[in-house]
């Protein structure tokens, strides 16, 4: 596996990170519709992934990526620069709104076309030493919690009404909980059938962790699975799963939003 050493760190940054850098910033709504500056970008990062980043000159990339001819005097044709400026500025437009939580960033220092890439701070859990909790959350999102959407794995897909009612009585019952601070599920239900990385849920809605969840069923019996999992991380904290037959769905419902609610209450008792 290839790593490459950012120009200004001493990290390793995975060559296969930064092309999944580069596929996620070309299909972002920014560069979509500027086919002429993603073409520029996926040139010159290409070519510096290659190892020629010190060949990115104007008249080559003039060529190449411009299609001028060979006949190209950058003293008198200046897109390259002007083209060069306008990526730049649209990378910095990307990384403060769809890219914001993004791992890797790719920039370009001024007066060079190769460009440079290193990790998101801004994404990256402050340490104990920055006045953070010893487990790397912000105070605020250290007690906060968000419920995801129950997923529906049920063999005919028959079990929506289900999950949705569950998604209700868990985020109720831990709204209950003193101490906890329960995200809104307006402000989680955008994350439904759209699977994202924990960690970034934590970013977006400045939660420390969430509960995910997912229902099955066999029979006549209704097989349910959650687990909280951290966002600092991505790991479980723990897990568990409720059967139960296909009665009475209200208590089954209630059973497990009280068992997640205990489990949390007990948790946050155990830290104080």
């Amino acid at each position: 596996m290839t790593n490459l050493m950012t120009c200004e760190t001493s990290e390793f940054i995975e060559r296969e990170q930064i092309v999944d850098e580069l596929q996620k910033v070309l299909a972002s709504e920014t560069f979509a519709r500027s086919q002429r500056m993603s073409r520029f970008l996926r040139y010159t990062v290409e070519q510096t992934l290659a190892g020629r980043g010190d060949c990115l000159k104007e008249y080559l990339i003039g060529i190449e990526v411009y299609d001028k001819p060979e006949s190209l005097d950058p003293r008198f044709d200046p897109i390259v620069r002007v083209e060069a400026g306008r990526l730049r500025a649209k990378l910095r437009e990307y990384y403060e709104t769809d890219g914001r939580y993004d791992q890797i960033v790719i920039s370009y220092p001024k007066r060079s076309y190769a460009p440079l890439f290193h990790r998101n701070q801004s994404t990256m859990a402050p340490s104990a030493g920055d006045g953070a909790p010893g487990d790397g959350q912000s105070a605020d999102s250290a007690k906060s919690i968000a419920v995801l959407p129950f997923v529906d794995m049920s063999q005919n897909h028959g079990l929506q009404y289900f999950c949705d009612g569950l998604t209700e009585e868990v985020s109720a019952a831990l709204a209950g909980v003193e101490g906890l601070h329960v995200v809104a599920r307006s402000s989680v239900q955008r994350f439904k059938d759209n699977p994202v990385d924990v960690r970034q849920i934590g970013h977006e809605l400045n939660t420390g962790s969430v509960i995910e969840g997912s229902v099955r069923s066999c029979d006549s019996r209704l097989r349910v699975t959650f687990q909280l999992n951290s966002c600092v991380d991505g790991y479980h904290i723990w897990c568990d799963t409720r059967e139960s037959r296909v009665q009475d769905v209200w208590a089954f419902q209630c059973e497990i939003s009280s068992a997640i609610a205990s489990r949390l209450r007990s948790s946050l008792a155990g830290a104080a």
